[in-house]
């Protein structure tokens, strides 16, 4: 099985096109929602939490307090915590789906945490900032210079492109169009995947 990785920048689009990629029948592993899932309900890893961070990062109803976590400047320790059972996760998801030619393993912070490296390929969806500043001004309402703000600790958006084997481009502001778009090209990739498959199928195993 090919290990794709799937990332992009906040409102780039990258969570339609992992969508896409499902309406094509390719499974997907969505870690962040994962990640999300582990450090709100497995004992062990709140345990530690409170243990090496402090109870301060926990709501009063026992939930991760990210804006709390962003002003301690401790995100990075608390994937740490959680980063093993994310790929254990991972690991058998691959398994249930072990009859793919690939799955894609969909992070936000794919390049951040250096999880590209575990991967035979990956996906960066690119949308440029003013873009994704419209889009998110028009979803959440929230004023421009508190999202460029938010957006100004992201990776670059193209030293993502730069890391990745695959770039999807996503401008258009046309429902119509962008869907046509995004999965027009999430089908090339496809069809690029499964002939590099086909090319050295003995390399990847189940």
């Amino acid at each position: 099985m090919i290990k794709i990785g799937l990332t992009g920048n906040r409102y780039s689009g990258k969570d339609r096109v992992a969508k896409l990629f499902e309406r094509i029948s390719i499974p997907v592993f969505h870690a962040d929602v994962i990640l999300k899932f582990l450090l709100n309900n497995n004992f062990e890893i709140q345990h530690n939490l409170k243990t090496n961070i402090g109870n301060g990062i926990f709501t009063n109803d026992g939930y991760i307090d990210v804006p709390m976590v962003r002003y301690l400047n401790d995100f990075d320790r608390l994937i740490n915590e959680a980063e093993f059972e994310i790929f254990k996760a991972y690991e058998k998801f691959r398994l249930k789906n072990k009859q793919s030619i690939y799955c894609v393993f969909h992070s936000s912070i794919l390049f951040e945490r250096g999880w590209d490296e575990n991967m035979d390929a990956n996906i960066s969806v690119f949308s440029t900032q003013n873009d994704r500043i419209e889009r998110c001004s028009y979803i959440t309402g929230d004023k421009i210079t508190d999202i460029t703000n938010s957006m100004s600790s992201e990776m670059n958006d193209l030293k993502k492109n730069d890391k990745s084997d695959y770039i999807i481009h996503n401008y258009s502001s046309d429902e119509q169009i962008v869907f046509g778009s995004l999965l027009t090209q999430v089908s090339k990739i496809d069809q690029k995947i499964i002939d590099k498959y086909l090319q050295n199928e003995h390399k990847y195993q189940p």
